[in-house]
């Protein structure tokens, strides 16, 4: 695997887990409150703080755990900077006349 790849990872699931440690602390929520309330094992939700690997069932069920959206869990992580968001240019759409093979004119009923 490419190493820049795993340096972002790597960096991404740090975020993640101050993130979700944050969350946490936000609601009031303990440890033990994940482990009793939310039926998390204690070295798995200390893992996800830690920033350890989490599956997508994982992010899901943490996300509800805490009253929100995965889009509001993962908001602004592992964001790249805009220079390299840049060099990505969508395809530009064709004219509907260059994809018409009458030109684009209605025929007649």
């Amino acid at each position: 695997m490419d190493p820049d790849i795993d340096q972002d990872y790597a960096e991404f699931l740090k975020l993640l887990g101050m993130r979700i440690k944050q969350m946490r602390k936000e609601r009031g929520l303990s440890l033990r409150d994940m482990v009793v309330k939310h039926n998390y094992h204690d070295s798995q939700w200390r893992r996800y703080e830690r920033g350890g690997p989490m599956n997508v069932p994982s992010l899901l069920k943490i996300a509800k755990s805490f009253g929100t959206s995965l889009s509001i869990l993962l908001e602004g992580l592992g964001e790249y900077p805009a220079a390299c968001v840049g060099e990505v240019k969508p395809k530009a759409k064709k004219k509907q006349s260059e994809s018409r093979p009458d030109n684009g004119k209605k025929k007649k009923a």
